[in-house]
């Protein structure tokens, strides 16, 4: 272990605040373009895969591929926010449809085998013909957006705020930069 005696603050020097500002983000960007929202309900989490602005190039044409490149890519991201984000309980993926039956199991191994890389004991069950999965995941402790954020008040609680401690650190960290140690 080693002090850290720099004048900016630490989450700022390895980019932490600045993961933890996209994790309390609903919408996810992907690098091919397309992106996942995730919205978290009091019964389950929904996670919605858009393909956005990538339709794959032009010379392979088949748009089925675009679509399984896109979903593979999202479920990498997906099971990587659920782990930053601590989702827990059921969470609902859904997929861009996919009409090869062999490609919605390609997909389903992958979410297998990335659920695999999360230490929290958890279960994905097949995919349906709407391009459904859904996982069942054990809730360790609270979600990061419950732990940074509380309800609105002015929208009677159907949004979200920054809590008052996340707020506090924020401006903490601010009259560090600007100001001497």
């Amino acid at each position: 272990m080693k002090l850290y005696s720099k004048p900016f603050p630490i989450f700022d020097e390895y980019g932490v605040q600045a993961e933890i500002d996209k994790a309390l983000k609903s919408k996810v960007w992907l690098k091919s373009g397309g992106s996942i929202v995730i919205n978290q309900t009091e019964a389950l989490v929904a996670i919605d895969v858009n393909t956005g602005r990538y339709v794959g190039k032009k010379t392979s044409g088949r748009l089925e591929d675009t679509i399984v490149k896109t979903n593979l890519e999202a479920v990498k991201e997906i099971v990587r926010q659920v782990r930053l984000r601590d989702l827990g309980g059921i969470i609902v993926l859904d997929l861009i449809d996919m009409e090869d039956k062999k490609n919605r199991q390609k997909v389903l191994q992958a979410v297998e085998l990335e659920l695999k890389k999360d230490r929290s004991p958890s279960k994905a069950l097949q995919v349906s013909d709407f391009g459904l999965v859904i996982i069942t995941r054990k809730r360790v402790k609270q979600s990061l957006e419950r732990v940074l954020t509380e309800p609105c008040p002015y929208c009677s609680g159907t949004g979200v705020i920054k809590s008052s401690s996340t707020i506090c650190y924020e401006i903490l960290s601010e009259v560090k930069k600007v100001g001497p140690t």
